[in-house]
């Protein structure tokens, strides 16, 4: 398998030759064996950072590097009955803000992306314009050579990758590498349900590869605003409301905030205040069906301001309402 040594460095496939050695001068030190002496794995690593800085910072093994397809690639051109000329495009990671309330119902958007695509002046070819691609005089346009050995075999042609011609001149236009920067808007849709870090992969939508390499993946990130009166829960939301005295002794029904719009919740008579309520099938939508529920905690408000009528009305009701508990008196007195 072909070594992602982009990835190994940390770097986009775009990178320049500055970016490429200070990503390995920034790795050396940090897992250089001198400095992790008991630790076995950082020689290890230090071998395959060396060996990527050692690809990629050659023009010739970097250019012969790009032109090489993953196995996945291969395997994936050969069903389709195509070759992969170039290998596989780096992933699009994309970030994306919503509404509460956006998440909760999904949205149908338009996504800006700036991302690679085949180099328009040179057709990702790489050539300069007007340029005409030559027979490789390494392995005579064959695009394989033979390998000496106990047991002789054929591999790609070192110097042009298996393709058989090489590019005399680069495109100006993309460096020789096959692939530009290119803005464009994608239809997305953003199913119901989503959570802050919820990644959504979108096949084949990424960076394209160099010199007609398959695109990588779009990974659309989304992260969700908080609602003022709701709190979400894994599936579940929770929330509170506030009723009168007189609601919850004597039940009323009440119009609370849910995914939807407004729900009625019905406070049944003798309500205490912190009981929670749970609502079925009215929180977050489920990605794999069906719903969670919305919990409603119940805060009674204590009337303040009273004016002399309503004094009386309530030591009236106080009168004519149960005594409360001998012990709990004596501790209401301490």
């Amino acid at each position: 398998m072909i070594r992602d040594y982009y990835a190994v460095l940390g770097i986009r496939a775009t990178a320049t030759s500055v970016e490429v050695r200070r990503a390995y001068q920034r790795l050396a030190r940090q897992y250089s064996p001198d400095i992790n002496l008991w630790d076995d794995r950082a020689g290890v690593l230090f071998t395959e950072i060396a060996e990527a800085y050692r690809v990629l910072s050659d023009p010739s093994a970097r250019a012969l590097y790009d032109r090489q397809a993953s196995p996945r690639d291969a395997r994936e051109a050969a069903s389709a009955g195509t070759r992969a000329s170039g290998r596989r495009g780096d992933d699009l990671t994309v970030p994306v803000e919503l509404a509460f309330q956006q998440a909760m119902t999904g949205l149908d958007m338009e996504l800006p992306l700036v991302r690679l695509s085949p180099c328009p002046e040179c057709g990702a070819t790489g050539a300069a314009r007007g340029g005409t691609p030559v027979p490789c005089a390494h392995c005579d346009g064959l695009g394989t050579v033979w390998k000496e050995g106990p047991a002789p075999r054929s591999e790609p042609c070192p110097l042009c990758g298996g393709a058989g011609r090489r590019v005399p001149e680069a495109c100006a236009g993309c460096r020789g590498r096959g692939v530009a920067p290119e803005r464009r808007v994608m239809r997305l849709v953003i199913p119901a349900g989503v959570d802050t870090g919820t990644a959504l992969r979108i096949p084949r939508a990424g960076h394209s590869g160099p010199f007609g390499g398959p695109r990588g993946d779009l990974i659309v990130i989304t992260r969700v605003h908080e609602d003022p009166q709701v709190t979400r829960k894994g599936d579940n939301l929770h929330g509170e409301v506030t009723v009168t005295l007189v609601e919850a002794a004597l039940g009323a029904r009440i119009a609370v905030q849910g995914v939807d719009g407004r729900v009625e919740l019905s406070v049944p008579a003798g309500t205490q205040s912190g009981q929670t309520f749970r609502l079925r099938g009215k929180g977050v939508p489920r990605r794999s069906g069906g719903r969670g529920d919305l919990y409603i905690t119940v805060r009674v408000e204590t009337p303040r301001d009273l004016d002399a009528g309503a004094q009386e009305l309530l030591l009236e009701l106080g009168r004519r309402l149960p005594a409360p508990p001998a012990e709990r008196r004596t501790r209401g007195a301490s």
